[in-house]
């Protein structure tokens, strides 16, 4: 299936994290991103796709990290309503809500996922989120289910990929 898809944004824990809460000796704590996640939103930029990341975690510092690394523009965390940001950066980029595809994995995600023209949601997010998700990844979060969300449905055809995006 094709989709209109201008924008790709992410939830963070549990769904490009596999949601543990992970803590050094000293209580420093810590997460594990996938690279092959990373890829596919290098993949999304390669095609036009912009990707954002909406998080309201509580350790900022990595997820902008990871953020900057990726080369993101789209980035927030903190406590503001998801459904806000989306917002602002959709008119800043002129694009519709229809235009969006959004992956999330927990209740705060569910809002956003009913208001966007796509959403999507790894395979161990909560039973509401998995009911409301139009697809459901076969992957956990953490586990390449973003890569999965970009492989199977978004940028499927890997014929057209190479043209599109020089991979």
């Amino acid at each position: 299936m094709e989709y209109n898809i201008k924008m790709v944004v992410t939830d963070v824990d549990g769904t490009l994290t596999d949601g543990g809460m992970y803590y050094t000796e000293t209580g420093d704590e810590f997460k594990k991103f996938n690279a092959k996640d990373g890829m596919g939103m290098n993949i999304l930029r390669k095609a036009g796709i912009e990707v954002g990341i909406i998080s309201h975690g509580k350790a900022p510092h990595m997820v902008l990290n990871r953020a900057e690394r990726l080369g993101l523009k789209y980035v927030y965390v903190g406590s503001e309503p998801k459904m806000q940001v989306l917002e602002k950066w959709l008119q800043e980029l002129g694009i519709s809500k229809s235009e969006v595809c959004y992956i999330g994995d927990d209740i705060n995600d569910e809002a956003i996922m009913e208001s966007v023209g796509l959403s999507a949601c790894p395979s161990d997010a909560v039973k509401v989120i998995r009911e409301t998700a139009d697809i459901v990844l076969t992957r956990g979060g953490g586990n390449c289910a973003f890569r999965e969300l970009v492989d199977e449905h978004l940028i499927p055809v890997k014929s057209k990929r190479k043209d599109k995006i020089g991979f």
